[in-house]
Parts: structure tokens; sequence; C-alpha cells
């Protein structure tokens, strides 16, 4: 054993802080090995296993210097503001910490005030706005680190967001009149001076891309790079190593046009108009209403299901109203750095919309997609972008002379031991030095969880089967007094199943409780709003898809009934998706057997994970597709999951929810952790 892996056994095993348990133990022997030897683990760690404390105790041993990525914003500052800080004070050594985000998370203090004394027509006749930008500018001055995390009352939602924070696209550099103030620059030079530096995914692949930020400063200094979070490394790499252009990009140019333009150089070209143009053509370019995908193909020069003449209507527009913009900035660029920016972003803009809409569809090989995503309402996003992460994530990450380490965690990272699904996508496997560890999780799933499939309702391609699940909800959810989450494979599954349960409520076909769907609110919102209605009479249900699935955590008895409505398969129909599909059986592969099976596992044990958080945790769940059971596939699906109880029908389910309803009741007052 060596000194390093001495000294982690000695560390857990005189910390009861720690928390210590044995796979932890083995996890952090694990990150040990690779921290000495300069190579790459890859450690799938489930549910309860404390995987923060696996990593960054042997890393604060080490004393190396370290880059931490996680996969959002909210992680980053738990990882900054609680578990370092409690690792550090266990074992009593400090440790020079930096947290930094993307520049659109600080304020930047030459918009705000922009935004205060020069505001866009559009904002001159809105007081919540004026009365936001006010409340911005008292906290602002006060703020040492201008991180927009820290204002209360903001949401990511919020119209103020983009007018108080600045993107590498409007940035204006070393020309900002309030360069010396820059929160940003200030975060940088803090980090430089960091033994840990705390980022996300997004601002580690931005960052190594277009080298703007200080990331990639720091990478060379970094003897180990954490990614926790690791398995959304993938999709937020394909993002990075693409093409993008979305409405919300046409739309800010619009605003900043309709700002700047008349603030240097006011009756010089007419602003409003151009900025009016802009914004009609971003939103004419939109969906037909009788295409409900959310995702379109785009092999052709029009993409399917998308009516050739309105495609090239909307593409002619956006390109006419960006060149008219550009040709109006290119004459009065010269009035301010802020024109000039604006100018050349305009530009950038134009150059990517003539790439993107060019009527070739990828490269020979068919290593890239393209496709367009359709949000709501009027909001679009074309996208090129490779089948994966690999080529990029390998020429990141370099190779074994430079002796750093790499440890990638995630309680959930792939669909069997060799963790293919998440190691191929990222060409780890090419890395002679790669190690992979299951370190399974120490909860007693068996006696804490059970499982139920129904084997009465309707197939899951039968539009009743909704309906149904939302019937069967209802009376499940009526014995435990709400504290029921649903998860559901599409958004509008989502909106169905809610406007059903709240019918039933309404017409009093169950017990009264409140209805709570995603759309409704912020994430944060609804999950604080399901917490707090856990100690009402009513209690609640939670309906959601996308990021419900992971990322959500409701220990102790707030969560007792988890509901899948369907086995969460990729959509056949998802270019991404096909693309990869095709490239499989080119090599002679099945693409069910190596796409979308493995898929669909990684997904349910991620939505599977929500229910059993801690040691006391109880609950069952509920998979309301009987494929799983009926189809070959069913049993390497049930692999995915943890062991747990067999409920053989309802009338099984009904006393395994009473009995849940009773314990809780009958400990209230008594505190569970």
């Amino acid at each position: 054993m060596t000194p390093l892996e001495t000294a982690v056994v000695r560390a857990f095993a005189g910390q009861a802080e720690l928390q210590p348990r044995q796979g932890q133990l083995d996890m952090a022997l694990a990150v040990a090995q690779a921290v000495e030897s300069g190579s790459a683990l890859a450690v799938e760690a489930g549910t309860g296993v404390g995987k923060t404390f696996a990593y960054l105790v042997p890393l604060l041993l080490s004393g190396r210097h370290a880059l931490l990525s996680t996969a959002t914003q909210a992680l980053q500052d738990q990882l900054f503001g609680r578990d370092i800080p409690a690792v550090s004070r266990a074992l009593g050594l400090p440790v020079r910490v930096a947290l930094l985000k993307g520049r659109s998370s600080y304020v930047c203090v030459h918009r705000l005030e922009q935004a205060r004394t020069a505001p866009a027509p559009s904002m001159r006749y809105d007081p919540a706005l004026s009365a936001g930008l006010e409340h911005v500018q008292r906290w602002a001055m006060a703020s040492r680190s201008g991180d927009l995390a820290e204002l209360p009352g903001l949401d990511e939602r919020s119209p103020l967001w983009p007018l108080i924070s600045s993107t590498r696209e409007n940035c204006l550099g070393g020309a900002c009149p309030r360069h010396a103030d820059c929160h940003v620059n200030r975060a940088r030079r803090e980090a430089l001076q960091a033994d840990w530096v705390v980022i996300n995914h997004h601002l580690f692949f931005a960052d190594q891309q277009v080298r703007e930020s200080g990331v990639a400063e720091l990478l060379p200094r970094a003897g180990v790079v954490v990614f926790d979070e690791a398995h959304q490394l993938n999709q937020t790499g394909i993002g990075f190593s693409g093409l993008a252009l979305g409405s919300g990009q046409v739309l800010d140019l619009a605003r900043d046009l309709s700002s700047q333009g008349p603030r240097w150089a006011r009756g010089q070209r007419p602003w409003s108009h151009l900025a009016l143009g802009l914004e009609q053509a971003a939103r004419a370019f939109q969906r037909p209403s009788d295409h409900g995908a959310s995702r379109s193909r785009w092999p052709l020069r029009t993409p399917e299901g998308v009516d050739a003449v309105h495609w090239a209507r909307g593409v002619a527009g956006v390109t006419t109203a960006l060149l008219t913009a550009i040709e109006a900035l290119e004459a009065t660029a010269g009035a301010s750095a802020d024109l000039q920016r604006l100018c050349e972003r305009a530009q950038a803009l134009r150059t990517d919309w003539v790439r993107l809409t060019a009527s070739r569809a990828s490269d020979a090989d068919g290593a890239l997609v393209r496709w367009v995503d359709w949000g709501t309402g009027a909001a679009w996003k074309l996208v090129c972008a490779p089948l994966d992460a690999s080529a990029h994530f390998r020429q990141l990450m370099g190779d074994r002379q430079d002796g750093r380490s790499w440890v990638f965690t995630s309680a959930t990272l792939g669909s069997d031991e060799t963790l293919d699904t998440f190691t191929g996508p990222l060409g780890l496997q090419a890395r002679a030095d790669l190690r992979t560890l299951l370190v399974p999780s120490p909860f007693d799933h068996m006696a804490q969880a059970a499982l139920y499939v129904p084997h009465d309702l309707p197939e899951p391609a039968d539009p009743d089967h909704t309906l149904e699940l939302a019937r069967a909800v209802a009376r499940w959810a009526s014995r435990l007094g709400g504290r029921t989450l649903v998860l559901t494979t599409t958004l509008r599954a989502t909106s169905r199943m809610a406007a059903q349960l709240q019918a039933l409520v309404s017409e009093g076909c169950c017990e009264p409780m409140q209805v709570l769907a995603q759309g409704h609110g912020s994430k944060r919102a609804l999950l604080a709003r399901f917490r707090a209605a856990a100690a009402s009479p009513q209690g609640a249900v939670l309906v959601a898809s996308a990021s419900f699935w992971e990322g959500v955590d409701l220990a102790g008895d707030v969560l007792q009934l988890l509901v899948i409505d369907k086995l969460p398969f990729p959509p056949p129909d998802d270019p991404l998706i096909e693309a990869r599909a095709r490239q499989l059986e080119r090599h002679g592969e099945s693409a069910f057997s190596a796409c979308y099976l493995p898929q669909a596992a990684l997904a349910l044990k991620q939505g599977a994970g929500r229910l059993i958080r801690s040691e006391s945790d109880r609950g069952v769940l509920v998979i309301g597709d009987r494929r799983l059971l009926t189809r070959s596939y069913g049993q390497r699906l049930l692999g995915a999951l943890p062991p747990m109880r067999r409920l053989v029908d309802e009338e099984e389910l009904m006393v395994n929810l009473d009995e849940l309803a009773f314990t809780r009741l009958s400990t209230t007052g008594h505190s569970r952790s």
C-alpha cells in the first residue's frame, strides 16, 4: 500500500465526520491510485456511497492542484460551499479553493448601467423591469463576487438576466469602460491563485474551444481533473463540438441593437425598425402548427415534416434581417466599442447561419448530423453536431506524458459492468491506463423498496395508457396523502397526466391533493412546493419529465411512491439517436441492443434512483409498462435496477402503501435522516 493509500485509510478510520463506508473507502483508494499513477479512473458509485468525499479526501491528502467539474452551477455551489469545507475541517488541512462560472453567471456592471440609463424601447414602459433593475443595482453595489446565484429572487428564466450579464459575443473585453470592476476577471484571477478550482462541464468545454474564460490556462496547472456527474459529459461535449444557432441569439441581437444603436448613433440609422425586422424574422421562422415533434431530422435542404416553401421563406427572412443589420452596424461601428462588438457579433451570426442552412446535410462519412430543435412558442435552434464527443474529448485529454490524472464519477455511468455506455462516446476506451470500478449502493433496497409492474394497463402505445395510469396514480396517491412523483417519458404525457389527475381531484374521484406539473414553475420552485406539501394534510403529486429524471433528491418520507409511466427508450425519430443507430448497423451491430437498450437501461436507473436517498427511506416504485415483464429484453432492464421486493398485484401494492402511511403517522414527531 502506497503512502497516499495508507493516509486515506487512516483518514476514514479516524474521522467519524466523514461517515465512512466500505464502498466509499474502496472508491477513495482507487482515486488515490489514479492520482499517484497519473492514470484515468471511471467510477460508478451508487446512491449513498458518498462519492464526493471519496474523491475529495485522497485529493486533499495528495496536495495536488486540481480542477473539479460538476454538471450544474447548483452542484458547483454545493461542492464549493459545503462539501470541500467539510472535508478540509475534518482532515485539518487547509486548501485554497476558487469558484469559477461562465461569464453570464456574473453581473456585468457595464451592461447593468446601460440597461438602467439607456433602456431598449420595449423596456421603457415596463415598471416591473425597471424595478427589477434597481433591485439588482442595490445588490451589485454590495456584492463582492457578483455571482447572480447569490441575488435573492432572481429566477434563471427572468427577462432581467440577459440585460445584466454578458456573453462571449457581447463582452467588450479590454475596451469596456468598467473593465477594472469586472467580476469575471476577478474570479479568473482568484482561480489562477487557487489550489483547486470548481467549474462546470459547460465551462470546461466552452473554454477549451475558445480559450476565453481562463480554464484553458488552469488545465496545464492541474495535476488532477475530476468530473462529478460525469454521465452528462458526452451530451455537453456534443453541444460544443458542432455548430448551433437559435432564435434566442437573434432576439438578443435585436434587443441590443435597439438599445445600443440610439445610444451611440442616434438618428443615423432606423434602429428600432432594424431590431423589429430581426424579431419578426426570428418569430416567423418556427415550427408549423401541425408538426408535433420537438426535433426534426434535417438530412436534405428542408427539415422533415416542414413545408419547403415555409422553410425557404423563413431562411430568407433571417438572412435579409441579418444583412440589413450588418450594413447599418458597419457604417456606424466607429462610434463606440459597443457598436463595433455588436457588428462583429452580427457578422459571426450570419457566418454561422450560412453554414447551417447550406443544402449539404453532413460530411461524407456521416460523422455529423443536422437537425432542428423546436421549443415552446416561436423558439427554435438549428444544430449540426458529431455523433459523440470522443474526438473532441480525446484531444482535450492529450496523452499520458503529462502525468495528469483523470477521475470520472457518477451514480449512473453505464448499464452494465463494462461502463461502455459511458467510456465509448468519450473515447476513453482507447486509453490503456483507464480503470473502471462499480461501487454498489450501501442501501438495502430489498428491505427498503418494492417494485410493482401493473399487468392490466393498456399497451404503452395506446392513447388511453396515460389516462388509465392517471386513474391508478390517483388511487395510489390517495392512500399516501400525496408524496408521489410521476416521471413521464415525454412532456406531452406530463401535460395529459397532470390534467387528468387534476380533473379527478376536482371531481372528487380521489382524496384532495395538490397536482404539480413541470412547466408551471421552475424546477427549484416545484420541488420546494412538493416538499412543503408533505407537511400539509393534502399532500401533492408531482408530474414531470426531462430534467426531473435526475438531480432530484427527496430524502425521508417526502417521497414514498415513484411512478415511471413507460420504459424510457430514446425516441426512434431522434436524428442523433437515429444516426448512431445507422452507424452501428453499418458496422454489423444491432442498433437496438447496442444503442436503444443501453440508453433505456441507463435512463431507467437514473429515474429509479429518485426513490431511495437515505438509509431510512422506504418506498414503492411502479413502472407502468408491462413490456418489462413480457419482452425478452425485460430482464436486462430489470438488471439495471437495484434488487427490490416484487409486488404481484394491486392488492399487495395497496397493502404496502398503507403500511408506509401507517409507519409515517406512527413516527410523526421523530426526526428522520
